[in-house]
């Protein structure tokens, strides 16, 4: 083989070898990356008064939290544009609630709160829950005024940035309040565990009929 054609395999070889392992950052070669498995839920029982704050539901009524005294509640933190996480929350919360409706251990009930108030107004809220099939009649979904809702977002402990039309960045939180209006627990992470909410779930309700 000439010069010319050991140098022109070589070539052939090394894009071959860049094909196979990937690109790095910048075009360098490496080695195709594996995802990372998500971050396990972070579970903190805790005993706080729920806040006894107003907000406006998905069909544009004025929603008090004390109004939902008797009932186990979760209440979770989205909004609608959010591409990954919020989806995500939304549907082990629905999960979650329908399972131990199902088992008839008592009422429980969904509420999400939203943390991009530019974009959802009730009918967008509305709109969102009917698309995932949600039963509205045991489920809401809050917006309010940005002062209002900066008070529940506060006294939750929910940090929320916007960082651009559409697009927000929010502690990813999900809490679980007993029938007296008591935070029991705080679930925090994009993809909460359904068994053990729903174990929790079944606790609160448990402790409720034993009293």
């Amino acid at each position: 083989m000439s010069r010319r054609g050991s140098i022109r395999l070589g070539l052939v070889l090394f894009l071959l070898s860049g094909a196979v392992l990937g690109a790095g950052p910048h075009g360098t070669p490496g080695r195709h990356a594996t995802p990372a498995p998500p971050a396990r839920m972070a579970r903190t029982q805790v005993a706080t008064e729920a806040p006894d704050s107003v907000l406006t539901d998905q069909d544009g009524r004025r929603f008090a939290f004390r109004d939902l005294r008797g009932k186990a509640v979760l209440v979770s933190f989205v909004y609608t544009s959010c591409p990954d996480v919020c989806p995500v929350m939304f549907n082990v919360v629905t999960e979650v609630q329908q399972r131990v409706q199902a088992e008839g251990r008592g009422d429980v009930v969904s509420v999400f709160v939203t943390t991009d108030p530019e974009i959802d107004s009730p009918e967008v809220l509305k709109t969102f829950a009917m698309r995932r099939s949600a039963d509205l009649s045991a489920t809401t979904l809050l917006t309010g005024k940005p002062d209002e809702l900066k008070a529940v977002w506060s006294a939750f402990g929910v940090e929320v940035t916007r960082q651009a039309r559409g697009l927000v960045e929010h502690s990813p939180l999900t809490v679980l309040i007993d029938a007296r209006g008591v935070v029991r627990y705080r679930y925090l992470g994009g993809f909460p565990q359904a068994d053990i909410i729903a174990a929790d779930v079944r606790n609160v309700l448990k402790s409720r009929a034993t009293k």
